[in-house]
This record gives C-alpha cells, sequence and structure tokens, in this order.
C-alpha cells in the first residue's frame, strides 16, 4: 500500500512539474504556433499533396513509356526498395532517437523524484506521430514506384502503400526506443540494419534473375511483408495475400510499440544526454549546410569500433600515405561497400538512360534535357570517389594527426589520389572483364568501365578539392537580401561535383545514345578534360592544403 501511494504521489509530482513547465512556456509564449508558421506548414503540405498525387497518377504511364511491364524485375525493385528503406529508417531511430529531451529537461526533471515515464511516454508518442507524418509520403513514392515498375494502373497499391510503410515507421520507432532503453540491444539492431541493407542491395541486383531470392527476402520478418504486400497489390494477386501479410506487419508493429512503452521509462540518463547532444550537433549541421558536420555525427554514434585487420607498416615513408590510406578504408569498412554500390546503381541509371533512349517512341533531347541526365549520370561515380576520399576527410578534419610525416601538406594531400583511384581502376578493369567475358566490349558495360578508366583520376581528384577547402564559406550569403544571394555559396558547395559533370557527362551521354559505338573521337575527348581537370585539381588541392595547414 505504501508502494502504491509513493508512485502515486511520485506521479502526480512528475504531471504538475511538467503542467508547470508548460504553463510558464504558454506566459512566455514559447512553443504556441504562430500564423506564419502554421499558413506554411500547410501550404507545404498542400504542395506536396499535389505533387505526390501527380506522380502517382503519371507513374503507370512512365512505366509503360520505358518499357516497364511487372514480372520478377517489379517484385524485386519494390521488396528491395522497402528492405533499404527499413534500414535507413532502423539507423535514423536507433542513433538519434526516438525519445528526445532538451539538455534542461534532462539536467532538471529527470533528477526529480517523480515518475520518469509520464515525462518519456509522450515524447515517445510525439516521435510516433512525426514517423507516421513522414510515412506518408514515402509510401506515397512507394506506390508510384511499384505502379512504374509495374506499367499498369492498379491505385488499389496506394492505401496498401500508405499502410504499410506506417507500420514501418511504427516498427522503426518502436525497435529504436527499445535499443535506447535497452543499450545491450543497440548493438543487435544495428546488425539488423546492416543485414537489411545488404539483402536489399542483393534483391535489387540478383533479384531479377533469382525470383526465389526475392521471395526469401519477402517473407524473412516484417521488415519484408510491407514490400510483399505493396508488390503484390499492383500486381492484383489474390488480395488475401497482401492483406495476410498487412495484419501480420500491423501485429508485430503493435507488439514492438507496446513493449516501447512498457519500457521507456528506464531509459538511462546518459543515452538521453548523448541523444541530446547528437541531436543539437545534426541540427547545427544540417542549419550551416555543413554535410561533413554531418558525416562526423553519424560516425561518432555508431556504437563500439570493432577490431579490424592490420596492415604491416611498411619501411620506405613514401608508402607510408598509402598505408594510412588503406587503414582508413579498413576502419571504415562502409566506405568500400557506399562504392560498390554506388558504382552499381549508376550502372544500372547508366542501362536505364540507355533503354529509354534506344526507344524509337522517345522524342529527341534538347540541350537542357540532355544536359541535366548527363550530370544525373555523373552522380553515382562521382558519390563513390567522395566515399573514398575518407583518408583526405580526416586529414583536414585534424590537420594535426599528419605533423610529424616526413612530408609535405601539399605532397601528403596529393598522395591520396592513389588508393581510390586504385579501387576505380580496378572496378574499370572488373567491368572491362566482364564485358568481355559477355561478347563484344561495345556495349553499355565497356562503355562505363571505360568511363571509369579515364575519368577515375579526376573524378577523385575534384573530391580532394572539396576535401581541401576549409570551412563552408558564409560569407558568400551576405552578398544580398535577395533569394539569389545563395548562388554564390551553392557554386562554391558545387564546384568539385560541376568539374566532375565537365569531365564525364558528355561521354556518358554520348554513350547512352550510341551504346554499341565503342573508342571513337568522344573517347579521346574524355581523356583530354580529365587529363585537364587532373592538372588543375592537383594545382588546386597542393595550394589549399598549404593554406590549410600552414
Amino acid at each position: 500500500m505504501t508502494t502504491e501511494r509513493a508512485a502515486e504521489s511520485a506521479g502526480n509530482a512528475t504531471a504538475e512539474a511538467v503542467a508547470t513547465a508548460a504553463r510558464a512556456r504558454r506566459q512566455r509564449g514559447a512553443g504556441r504556433p504562430r500564423f506564419d508558421d502554421v499558413w506554411t506548414w500547410v501550404c507545404a503540405a498542400v504542395s506536396a499533396l499535389v505533387v505526390l498525387a501527380g506522380l502517382v497518377q503519371a507513374a503507370p504511364g512512365i512505366g509503360q513509356g520505358l518499357g516497364w511491364s511487372g514480372g520478377p524485375a517489379a517484385r524485386a525493385g519494390v521488396v528491395g526498395t522497402t528492405l533499404l528503406l527499413f534500414a535507413g529508417q532502423l539507423a535514423l531511430c536507433v542513433r538519434l532517437g526516438p525519445v528526445l529531451l532538451s539538455p534542461a529537461e534532462i539536467t532538471w526533471l529527470l533528477p526529480l523524484p517523480g515518475d520518469r515515464g509520464r515525462l518519456l511516454r509522450p515524447r515517445l508518442l510525439r516521435a510516433v506521430a512525426v514517423a507516421c507524418a513522414a510515412a506518408l509520403p514515402t509510401g506515397a513514392l512507394a506506390a508510384a514506384l511499384a505502379l512504374a515498375l509495374q506499367g499498369e494502373r492498379r491505385y488499389e497499391a496506394l492505401p496498401v502503400a500508405l499502410l504499410a510503410h506506417l507500420a514501418l515507421a511504427c516498427l522503426a520507432v518502436g525497435l529504436g526506443a527499445v535499443a535506447e532503453a535497452r543499450p545491450a540491444l543497440a548493438s543487435r539492431v544495428r546488425l539488423l540494419g546492416g543485414g537489411l541493407t545488404l539483402a536489399g542491395a542483393t534483391v535489387l541486383t540478383f533479384g531479377t534473375s533469382v525470383p526465389a531470392l526475392t521471395e526469401t527476402a519477402a517473407w524473412s520478418g516484417p521488415w519484408g511483408w510491407a514490400g510483399a504486400a505493396v508488390a503484390t497489390a499492383a500486381e492484383r494477386n489474390s488480395p488475401l495475400t497482401w492483406a495476410a501479410a498487412l495484419a501480420c506487419l500491423t501485429t508485430c508493429a503493435a507488439v514492438t510499440l507496446r513493449a516501447a512503452f512498457r519500457t521507456a521509462a528506464d531509459i538511462p540518463t546518459d543515452a538521453l544526454l548523448a541523444r541530446a547532444r547528437t541531436g543539437r550537433e545534426v541540427t547545427r549541421g544540417a542549419t550551416l549546410l555543413d554535410l561533413r558536420a554531418l558525416t562526423l555525427v553519424l560516425q561518432s554514434t555508431g556504437g563500439r569500433r570493432r577490431r579490424t585487420a592490420r596492415i604491416p607498416m611498411p619501411g620506405s615513408r613514401w608508402a607510408v600515405p598509402l598505408w594510412r590510406d588503406a587503414v582508413v578504408l579498413l576502419r571504415h569498412p562502409w566506405r568500400p561497400v557506399l562504392a560498390c554500390t554506388a558504382l552499381i546503381a549508376g550502372f544500372a541509371q547508366f542501362r536505364l538512360v540507355a533503354d529509354w533512349l534506344a526507344d524509337p517512341d522517345h522524342a529527341a533531347a534538347g540541350p537542357l534535357k540532355a544536359a541535366f541526365v548527363g550530370l544525373l549520370l555523373v552522380v553515382p561515380p562521382y558519390l563513390a570517389a567522395v566515399a573514398l576520399a575518407e583518408p583526405a576527410y580526416q586529414d583536414t578534419d585534424r590537420p594535426r594527426r599528419s605533423l610529424l610525416l616526413p612530408l609535405s601538406p601539399g605532397t601528403l594531400a596529393l598522395s591520396h589520389l592513389a588508393v581510390p583511384v586504385a579501387f576505380l581502376w580496378a572496378a574499370g578493369g572488373v567491368g572491362w572483364a566482364a564485358a568481355l567475358l559477355s561478347g563484344p566490349p561495345a556495349g553499355p558495360l565497356g562503355a562505363y568501365a571505360t568511363a571509369l578508366l579515364l575519368a577515375g583520376p579526376a573524378l577523385v581528384g575534384t573530391t580532394l578539392v572539396g576535401a581541401y577547402r576549409g570551412a563552408p564559406r558564409y560569407d558568400l550569403l551576405a552578398l544580398s537580401l535577395d533569394w539569389y544571394a545563395a548562388a554564390p555559396f551553392v557554386l562554391w558547395r558545387l564546384a568539385p561535383a560541376l568539374a566532375a559533370g565537365f569531365v564525364t557527362a558528355p561521354y556518358l551521354w554520348h554513350m547512352a545514345c550510341h551504346p554499341a559505338a565503342g573508342p571513337d573521337a568522344d573517347t579521346l575527348w574524355l581523356a583530354l578534360r580529365s587529363a585537364a581537370v587532373l592538372a588543375w585539381s592537383v594545382h588546386r588541392t597542393a595550394r589549399q592544403a598549404k593554406d590549410l595547414c600552414g
């Protein structure tokens, strides 16, 4: 009886403290939604609704124009994309939340002798509401993807996709909250996310040729049931199949959320402090448009560092920079994995554009459309080069770590070219070997491999320019108060990527239009542009490294 009275007294004290804090915020005017804010959110919601409705309506026509007609490729695309999406949601919930408190609330309210559950459960409920709000556009995009891959107007897939992704969002929040309350389970949830990422990439790569692989992933658990339900609804199969998948997924999400709300009161204070600090750093990095700061925050919340393979240190001082780069990539194994994933996705994008251009019903593309599509084709290989340039970014994050090396700052900066270029050349060599084994090398795979071999050094050079250019130039935003004041800053931010596009975009567009052309004058121009941009990158990187470390 005494325990019940103490619990009731603690609950009443917590409720009174929370009510007092809310009343003080209202009196101060903080937290009260202004008309401008409400109107902005309403306009944004209406605009997003119109865009998503138009996309869902146009998706079947887009699929028909691209020649997509369902089959194993459509099912593999939906299931693999759903697995990758859920892996991203899970990583976000584990690393950044979902139960978030401000440092003041953690410092002043949590130590009070009250009921922690009354303070933390409303925050968990708010996280569920935010996740569900974000799941609605995600579900609409998933429905548009399924309808486009199917190439038919089967709009009954839209409500199925919305329900499935709502349940997936709740499941991710529930698992994140349980991992936050039980730190011992966080490593298992991270391992689950990594496994789902690998499974999604495998399904997207091999699911078309091996349909059994897609079915195994689709029915492996609640993360696959969502994709199976959406794909089945788009195929207009028996509604019992997708209804059963949705029922099982909803049940799992409800059970997980129930466990999360029961364990919310047990979330340790140090976990709340760590997530509050991470959330504050993420907000600062997003506000300042500092992508490197966001990357460092996500790397710092990756859990315990595991032991990795060791490479013996070489005796020659000229081999030390290469050894350092190889060690950094071994300690961050997701960087090479991301590079490989980007290259595979880039080749798939290149094949898709080539098939689109080869369609006889396709109209001739104008200069603006050709430039836009060509720049899109450059994005995956450039992202692969950025992922492989992690050693250079680490040297610019902490310049003191290289002060004792017997190399000048410019020489050390340029030494970061070797390992990423070797990786891209190895990928290009594998592509050329696969093209030779599959038939004549004049084709999409041979063209993409040629682009990696000839433009690889220039791509890595442009990433080094971005790594050594220092802190963001916010002074460029102070040129004017008009909207175009951001143009100089955006150009400064995108300068390395635009240089990479200048090298590779014309060649990739030409080979997408004529995939069987083989080496021609455009190949020679690619080599010349690559040499010119590489020379500019070497000069610029050496100069920036001296200024940064001088």
